[in-house]
């Protein structure tokens, strides 16, 4: 019996998930060390209730969808206002090198799930699940590409990227730092460790001051960007649809707020950012949150064997990416060896990961500016981007 839920309850269990997945990370704080987002956590354990009520009563519940996709377009929105390109240039060669180790890996990654989903009898276009959409993009693009056009009649996609995004970040976390260390071992003046005073202090990240919270002339003007995105966006869509062209409706957003926000950047009148990463931040933390009560656990019964599998490949895959080209054309040494625990971190996990992962490293060998620089605004500005169009392009071929 199916027990439909309103949108507006939707919305209130949402919120209460990313509550409840506050307070499970007080109780659990390893949770919190993985960087594993509260929404994750929340959600989740609502889907394992909405599972038991299933098994137990035959009651399946069916959460509303429309304020789902509208929470996903204003995220990808703020995603392509972040995409400067003026940031990416004097970010130099470094930025250069892991933008190109960025399209390697998510070739990689999508070939290397391809095969896994052909080799255990699976749709091919299931693969790419396997792949960058869950890994590299996490679960926000995985829960995004699993209600597009090209991924509809794929059987328990939103469910097998969500899992594989949650092994991704674990994985993050486990793989990256280890690996990174090692690296630095082998330079003899770096293995007795840095002190603390050496250590690298991260710049405060910028956030509103309570006065301007409360400005709503701010909110207003960034509002009125959102939604013209969000308008051009729609007829982006339908002018590649009658091209003959795919396009999801979030990558058409996030293809006019890159366009934007550069535009705008020329014009010497920047988008308002602090404003706008604020209001993508909890679009996605309440789009994660709807998504994963929405996961139909019972489905992942069957992925259990190619899951475990696409584990191993994925983690072998990023660490040879990140040992044998990150660490080499970055200049190996000290810079290289942090630069591949970042990449490693952001390319299985997410960027939290990738930032956690060097910030631990340069409080224990000192610090690493270059790397810092290369790898934040490569995976900040670059990263979606390009697994959007190429993963586009791969459903495009196997479709």
């Amino acid at each position: 019996m199916a027990a439909p839920v309103s949108e507006i309850w939707t919305l209130i269990l949402a919120v209460l998930a990313i509550r409840l997945g506050i307070l499970t990370h007080h109780v659990l704080p390893r949770l919190r060390e993985w960087n594993i987002p509260p929404a994750i956590t929340g959600g989740l354990l609502i889907a394992t209730l909405v599972t038991a009520a299933r098994e137990a009563f035959g009651i399946e519940i069916l959460f509303a969808d429309g304020i789902r996709q509208t929470l996903l377009l204003v995220f990808f929105v703020g995603v392509g206002l972040s995409a400067k390109f003026s940031a990416l240039f004097r970010g130099g060669l470094g930025v250069a090198v892991i933008c190109l180790a960025i399209v390697v890996v998510i070739s990689l990654q999508n070939l290397a799930g391809v095969a896994i989903a052909t080799g255990f009898g699976l749709d091919a276009a299931l693969g790419l699940f396997f792949g960058s959409i869950a890994f590299l993009g996490g679960h926000g693009t995985a829960a995004a590409w699993a209600q597009a056009a090209p991924a509809q009649g794929l059987g328990g996609a939103l469910e097998v990227g969500m899992a594989c995004a949650t092994l991704g970040l674990i994985a993050g976390g486990l793989a990256a730092g280890p690996l990174a260390s090692w690296l630095m071992r082998r330079e003899p003046r770096l293995a007795g460790g840095a002190s603390p005073a050496s250590a690298v202090i991260p710049e405060p990240v910028p956030h509103l001051t309570s006065s301007e919270l409360l400005n709503s002339d701010r909110w207003l003007v960034i509002t009125l960007v959102i939604a013209l995105c969000l308008a051009l966006g729609e007829v982006l869509r339908q002018w590649a649809a009658e091209a003959g062209i795919v396009m999801p409706g979030f990558l058409a957003v996030m293809v006019v707020a890159v366009v934007l926000t550069n535009g705008a950047d020329l014009l010497r009148h920047p988008v308002d950012m602090a404003v706008a990463e604020l209001t993508g931040t909890v679009a996605l933390r309440l789009f994660l949150a709807i998504s994963m009560m929405g996961l139909k656990l019972w489905e992942l019964e069957a992925f259990i064997l190619p899951l475990l599998v696409t584990l191993v490949v994925q983690v072998a895959i990023v660490s040879l990416v990140g040992l044998l080209l990150v660490y080499p054309l970055l200049g190996r040494g000290h810079e290289g060896a942090v630069a591949s625990g970042g990449f490693i971190g952001v390319a299985l996990g997410a960027m939290p990961v990738g930032l956690g992962v060097m910030n631990r490293l340069t409080a224990t060998f000192g610090p690493a500016p270059k790397a810092l620089l290369a790898v934040t605004l490569a995976a900040a500005l670059f990263a979606d981007t390009a697994n959007a169009l190429l993963v586009n392009l791969g459903f495009a071929l196997l479709n």
